[in-house]
């Protein structure tokens, strides 16, 4: 907990330099939720202004959130290359500009007054918290048996309701980041690094649609009123295979999971001890 807190102040330190580059975003995000989930599994006891900065925490990763994803448009917007939507590629990325300016400012100054306040020092009395012994408070199983556990909780719900649809895409795309960051506490294990390496391949294709999503979403915004815009109509056949891609993955993940046990079969069993009599 003291290494990520001293993550989040280089982090900080870096959009405070006004130096909010695609990188420091990103590890100013994955630090926070990695902090948060650190937090959520240990379960100490907080007062009321502990947990108010857990959730000035929770606005700054928001803030964030909204700068990454204008780059991540800016980077697929690029990926495009019909020839005929080049004059509103340089439309819409004048537009995704514009917007990533305004979103960065305002995370500039959340964190501005965040560092300004008595943030850092809470974040050092919840870090001592997060180490100490909770009289039985903490989850009874181990990370790594956590995050398989949650795993199969979220994976049996899906499957009870069925149909796919992007809200409960979405709905996957945090819950299985939620769960890789409480594996990542675990001890360094292939079998650790094997369930992380799983979870973040579905993880990369369903956020891969969720990208496209939301540069399409923008788009639609923007040149709403062209029927025939075919810029558009390429995002949304990028869009339409990308959640095909994202549903396959989640499902095979999802069915794996559930999938019981199978025994050995009896010539792979171990054999019964032969009987001796006297």
């Amino acid at each position: 907990m003291r290494g990520l807190n001293a993550d989040l102040s280089a982090a900080v330190s870096k959009v405070l330099d006004h130096d909010a580059s695609p990188k420091g975003v990103h590890r100013l995000r994955t630090t926070i939720r990695r902090i948060e989930s650190l937090v959520s599994y240990a379960n100490p006891d907080m007062d009321k202004k502990r947990e108010r900065s857990l959730e000035k925490m929770a606005d700054m990763r928001k803030r964030a959130g909204k700068v990454r994803d204008l780059d991540v448009q800016a980077d697929l917007l690029r990926t495009l290359g019909n020839g005929s939507t080049a004059k509103d590629r340089k439309i819409l990325a004048a537009l995704l500009e514009k917007k990533r300016n305004r979103q960065a400012n305002r995370l500039e100054s959340a964190v501005e007054k965040l560092n300004a306040s008595k943030f850092f020092t809470r974040m050092d009395q919840i870090a001592a918290q997060t180490g100490a012994v909770q009289d039985g408070k903490n989850r009874p199983l181990a990370p790594l048996e956590e995050a398989k556990a949650q795993l199969a909780e979220i994976a049996s719900e899906f499957a009870i309701r069925q149909a796919m649809k992007p809200s409960r895409l979405h709905e996957a795309r945090v819950s299985l980041k939620r769960i890789r960051y409480l594996a990542e506490l675990a001890d360094k294990t292939a079998e650790q690094r094997n369930f992380i390496g799983e979870l973040k391949s579905v993880q990369d294709v369903i956020g891969d649609w969720h990208d496209w999503q939301e540069l399409t979403g923008t788009a639609e915004k923007r040149f709403s009123d062209r029927v025939n815009c075919a810029l558009l109509r390429e995002a949304r056949t990028v869009l339409g295979a990308r959640h095909s891609d994202a549903t396959s993955a989640v499902n095979k993940l999802f069915a794996r999971v559930l999938e019981p046990v199978k025994k050995p079969p009896r010539s792979a069993q171990s054999p019964q001890p032969s009987v001796r009599y006297a």
